[in-house]
C-alpha cells in the first residue's frame, strides 16, 4: 500500500508542475478549465481566468459551468 500512496503523491505533484508549466506558457486570455482527482479518486474541477486573475475549484460540472457563465456575463 505504501508504494501506491507514494505513486499517487508523485502523480499529484507531477500534475501540479505540469499545470503550472501549461499556465505559464499560455499567452491566451481564454478561461482555462481542467479536471483533476484527489488521492481518493474524487473528481473535481479547477478553473483560471487570466483576464481577472481569479481561480476557482468546484466539485461538479454544473458548478463550474455556472462560474464560467458568471465570468463571461460580468464583463
Amino acid at each position: 500500500m505504501k508504494i501506491v500512496d507514494a505513486w499517487l503523491q508523485l502523480e499529484s505533484k507531477f500534475q501540479r508542475v505540469w499545470q503550472s508549466l501549461v499556465t505559464a506558457l499560455s499567452t491566451s486570455n481564454e478561461l482555462q478549465v481542467w479536471q483533476k482527482s484527489d488521492r481518493f479518486g474524487h473528481i473535481f474541477w479547477q478553473a483560471y481566468n487570466p483576464i481577472t486573475g481569479c481561480s476557482a475549484c468546484f466539485g461538479s460540472e454544473e458548478e463550474i459551468r455556472a462560474w464560467i457563465e458568471m465570468q463571461y456575463y460580468s464583463r
